[in-house]
């Protein structure tokens, strides 16, 4: 784990452009883009500035993570994915630094403990994360899937409400 750098915002572009065409993030996810990345390959990243300091987010390719981002490089034997959703569900927050701008530091978060069966494990743990991912946030997979769920709802309880007993008399 090891904080980001420091950019001047005036840096930092609202949109990408033929300059500016790598994401930047900060404490509360993407900021901008900028010219140039100080990171590259798959992490996770915490927000730890701010009130709303632990939140998590995971990326991928050439990227520049600011000082108010911690990045969290998984080692030999941890799938970035799995570390993304384990440390998602930690509540980082409950780890911050009291006062008016609250914070966490990179020391605070080194000893935050995280359950870790073995990579296999991991991986389909997070596979199964992502699916219910998609069908949560991606409303062309969700809506169609919970459409077909309520429908097999809806025929399931019909059926039942529908069959009577017979009485022998």
């Amino acid at each position: 784990m090891k904080a980001g750098k420091a950019i001047a915002a005036s840096k930092i572009t609202e949109c990408a452009n033929s300059v500016s065409s790598v994401r930047c993030f900060g404490a509360n996810g993407l900021r901008g883009y900028v010219p140039r990345s100080n990171q590259s390959g798959n992490a996770v990243l915490i927000g730890r500035q701010g009130a709303l300091c632990g939140n998590v987010y995971f990326v991928d390719g050439d990227y520049y993570a600011t000082e108010h981002a911690v990045v969290a490089a998984p080692r030999e034997g941890v799938d970035c994915c799995y570390l993304f959703y384990a440390l998602a569900a930690a509540n980082l927050n409950q780890f911050k630094t009291a006062g008016a701008q609250p914070g966490l530091s990179v020391e605070r978060l080194k000893k935050v403990k995280v359950a870790l069966p073995d990579v296999e494990t991991q991986r389909r743990i997070a596979k199964t994360l992502e699916q219910f991912d998609v069908l949560i946030n991606d409303i062309s997979q969700g809506l169609p899937a919970e459409i077909e769920a309520r429908r097999k709802q809806y025929a399931y309880y019909r059926d039942k409400l529908l069959s009577f007993k017979e009485k022998v008399a």
